[in-house]
């Protein structure tokens, strides 16, 4: 069984315009840490997953999700640091909010947007699929991964397949709340 944990909030989350409206910035690859909100999700998640015992734990290599990971896993397995479920690169686009930019365009496979640097949506999908037909070979493991919210509509996908409409922002995950999946659930 995979637990999935979105890191906790950070100020970047939490973003409101200059009308006081919830406006987030696009956090790509900035190392941020969280917020006090962030440190209370990681606290309830901690809580929501106390005495599960994991066979392997892996974590995004940023800030906000090492600090999650750090909060919510208190067992003695060593914590997997891996770059395969960093957040997609928003790169051109980073530190915008959502309504600078075509961000469900963004986050749709059918899009013809090209991006000057920023990561594609089959960039994170090759990689993350990479890193989940790795666990998929230990199926009965029970798995802790702490990541980002692209890293979670990518993994979302992985299991139920893509969105009709090609928008994997139907499958995005909220901060600090672990979600499960069973690779034994599968239909590929």
């Amino acid at each position: 069984m995979i637990y999935f944990v979105r890191h906790g909030s950070t100020d970047w989350n939490e973003h409101r315009n200059g009308g006081g409206i919830k406006d987030p910035k696009c956090q790509g690859r900035v190392d941020l840490p969280l917020n006090n909100t962030g440190i209370e999700q990681a606290k309830q998640t901690a809580e929501s997953i106390k005495g599960k015992k994991f066979k392997k734990v892996f974590c995004s290599p940023l800030l906000r999700a090492r600090q999650t990971c750090d909060i919510i896993y208190k067992g003695n397995n060593p914590i997997i640091i891996d770059e395969r479920i960093i957040e997609r690169d928003f790169g051109e686009f980073e530190g915008l909010t959502r309504s600078e930019f075509d961000f469900l365009g963004f986050w749709n496979i059918n899009s013809k947007q090209k991006f000057k640097l920023a990561e594609s949506i089959k960039e994170v999908e090759k990689r993350v699929f990479n890193f989940l037909d790795e666990l998929k070979q230990h199926p009965n493991d029970d798995i802790l991964i702490v990541s980002h919210g692209g890293v979670g509509c990518i993994l979302m996908s992985y299991f139920k397949g893509i969105p009709n409409d090609g928008n994997y922002l139907s499958f995005e995950i909220p901060n600090g709340k672990p979600i499960t999946f069973d690779f034994k659930a599968l239909t590929k």
